[in-house]
């Protein structure tokens, strides 16, 4: 990581994607304020650290439930989100269907190679 500001804000979030984390908090302990972190993360990144922190976190989701059969809320605590429900709206806006259908999906597609 060119910026190493930046590459201690992904640092954090790949280490502990579950945690509560505000732009706040995690430019606290990267040690930069919001605003400037903010803007570093954009221009190194491309995106946002709490958008970057939703895609990474749908990352993780996504194979856990293709390698799993973990119900979907252990999956949606596992990667720091505090309901089912709020973590299948998310799933649902950045993946474009739900957990449940991802699943069923990325199944049906694994049994017909087979």
């Amino acid at each position: 990581m060119r910026d190493p500001i930046v590459g201690r804000a992904l640092s954090l979030l790949h280490q502990a994607p579950e945690q509560p984390w505000t732009l706040e908090r995690l430019g606290r302990e990267a040690g930069l304020s919001r605003s400037s972190l903010h803007d570093r993360f954009v221009h190194f990144i491309g995106q946002p650290p709490m958008q970057y922190l939703t895609n990474w976190r749908m990352q993780l989701a996504a194979a856990r439930l293709r390698d799993s059969d973990a119900k979907v809320v252990e999956v949606a605590l596992d990667v720091g989100y505090e309901s089912e429900a709020a973590f299948s709206r998310a799933f649902k806006r950045v993946v474009g269907v739900s957990p449940g259908a991802w699943r069923r999906r990325r199944r049906a597609a694994g049994a017909a190679r087979r």
